[in-house]
């Protein structure tokens, strides 16, 4: 690896670690040891939902499979942030994308980069084109882990597709914000392009859908979408969430809201 390739591979593994639980690695790590191989095996699924489920107090299968792919959600957070940030293409294949469980069901992934190499900012056209394939690639990976987890626990797909498409469009917000993140100010044209094709393309997809925007009536905090779909967080018995609403929780009154976002 060149000092520049060095270079970047440690901007992309400090910003991914940080806001989306992901390490980049050249070599398999044994500390991550599980794939989305196991997800797509009777008995992998089985044990993995299962370590999930007494981590979170044992509630109902369907909540445990809803939170699972709340989870998840950041994993492909750190896919798409690659790309947009870093023009670097994680691989899809299921034994590339690993994972082991921590405390409260929370998961922390271990990606390789993709053989296909870096996409261009020099030319859009071909950018677009390999994103649009890429995602092609991401929403079959999807369909089929959470057609998985989906039938093992009862949780509704609809409800999983929307809890990963809100924190996309939530990552987007924050690309776009965060100017200090771009390193040019071409970043922020491929942020919006890249948004585009992901989240708005021509030929709706399971990831396209919209959601409102709040904004505090004090100006209290950032605006923020709100979920279309609660992640029941709200029905397990230990961690930090139990028995605890998000701030973008769709169940909530604008006064509960509120009081969530002032404490």
């Amino acid at each position: 690896m060149s000092a520049g390739q060095l270079f970047n591979h440690e901007r992309i593994n400090m910003f991914l670690q940080e806001h989306c639980a992901v390490t980049v690695a050249e070599n398999r790590n044994p500390s991550f040891p599980y794939s989305t191989e196991d997800l797509l095996d009777a008995a992998g699924l089985s044990l993995i939902i299962r370590q999930q489920s007494v981590q979170l107090g044992e509630p109902a299968g369907y909540v445990v499979g809803t939170l699972f792919a709340k989870r998840y959600s950041v994993l492909i957070m750190g896919l798409v942030a690659s790309i947009s940030l870093f023009d670097t293409p994680l691989s899809l294949r299921p034994g590339a994308l690993r994972f082991r469980l921590t405390d409260a069901g929370i998961m922390r992934y271990e990606a390789e980069r993709a053989a296909s190499g870096e996409y261009t900012v020099n030319d859009m056209t071909a950018r677009q084109a390999r994103l649009a394939g890429y995602q092609e690639l991401l929403l079959e990976h999807l369909r089929q882990v959470f057609g998985a987890v989906s039938g093992y626990t009862g949780a509704k797909e609809k409800v999983m597709w929307s809890l990963v498409a809100h924190n996309l469009h939530t990552l987007y917000g924050q690309l776009h914000t965060h100017r200090e993140l771009w390193d040019s100010e071409t970043r922020g044209l491929v942020i919006s392009q890249d948004y585009n094709i992901l989240l708005q393309p021509e030929k709706p997809d399971e990831l396209s859908m919209r959601f409102r925007r709040y904004e505090h009536p004090q100006g209290q905090s950032p605006p923020f979408y709100l979920r279309t779909h609660c992640c029941l967080a709200y029905r397990i018995k230990t961690g930090p969430e139990a028995g605890e609403y998000c701030s973008t929780c769709p169940r909530l009154s604008p006064e509960e809201r509120r009081l969530i976002l002032n404490s």
